[in-house]
């Protein structure tokens, strides 16, 4: 069976798209719901692991959310899942699940904030509709692909558009020291904060919360669902040179509002020393 022949009748049979995405939708937002419920309280203790480096890490946690929400989508759909914690996939055509359980570890294990559970589902590798619940907070995030986005039902707004004295820049140390353009960028704007998940540093450019945000190096599923919700509040998200994201494959990420976007890609690929 591929992965465009589910095996219920979502996309199957006479659903028309939009209505199929809206009940898809509902599945996503209530597995995201039952995986975040596992984070607040997996049952057991968290049993951390590292696994690239020191600060990247894995608790048992992560493995529950994951193979919760697999088996409820595999279920229910039949459509391959690609998680950060083992679920891998064959291709990406047709639909294909995109899942980080726990994104922010880290943070899920030292200070008990800013965490989130990301899903979002892709078509030939492009976001339809994504989920990204702020589990601390109690904050859902929805996307449709072409139907705007929300937060916990509420419609969010297009995202003003800003210049770099006015912007907040979310990046990382290891990106203002590679990149000393961005270093000076980060110098003649508002400053730069890092909150440790990048599904949540990119819905808070999406809210207005923060002007840009930038990573050297992101993962298909730390940013599958943050990049459509950002997209459907306007926010132009792109590799860090202005190259259209493909999500399939990991590579850097910039997210800020069009005017805001296009004077960072300047300030940092394109002006002269």
């Amino acid at each position: 069976m591929s992965a465009s022949e589910p095996r219920d009748n979502f996309g199957s049979g006479g659903a028309e798209p939009a209505a199929d995405l809206a009940e898809l939708l509902d599945l996503a937002v209530t597995v995201a719901q039952e995986g975040a419920a596992i984070a607040r309280d997996p049952g057991r203790d968290l049993d951390v692991s590292t696994k690239s480096n020191r600060n990247d890490l894995v608790t048992v946690a992560d493995r529950l959310v994951e193979q919760h929400i697999a088996a409820r989508l595999e279920a229910a759909t039949g459509y391959p899942l690609l998680g950060e914690e083992g679920h891998t996939i064959d291709t990406w055509d047709g639909r294909v699940w995109v899942l980080d359980p726990i994104d922010g570890t880290l943070n899920y294990v030292e200070t008990r904030r800013d965490y989130a559970v990301s899903l979002a589902l892709c078509e030939n590798g492009t976001p339809v509709l994504a989920v990204v619940i702020d589990v601390v907070a109690d904050l859902c995030y929805t996307a449709v692909r072409g139907g705007g986005a929300r937060c916990n039902g509420r419609p969010l707004p297009v995202a003003a558009d800003r210049a770099l004295a006015e912007a907040v820049i979310i990046t990382d140390v290891k990106e203002l020291q590679a990149l000393p353009r961005l270093a000076r960028c980060v110098e003649d704007s508002r400053g730069h904060r890092r909150y440790g998940s990048a599904a949540l540093e990119c819905v808070a450019v999406a809210t207005g919360q923060a002007g840009a945000f930038l990573h050297l190096r992101l993962s298909p599923w730390d940013v599958a669902a943050a990049a459509l919700i950002c997209t459907e509040c306007g926010i132009r998200v792109t590799r860090l040179d202005g190259v259209p994201l493909d999500l399939r494959w990991p590579g850097s990420v910039l997210a800020a509002p069009p005017r805001l976007h296009d004077e960072l890609v300047h300030r940092l690929v394109v002006a002269p020393y």
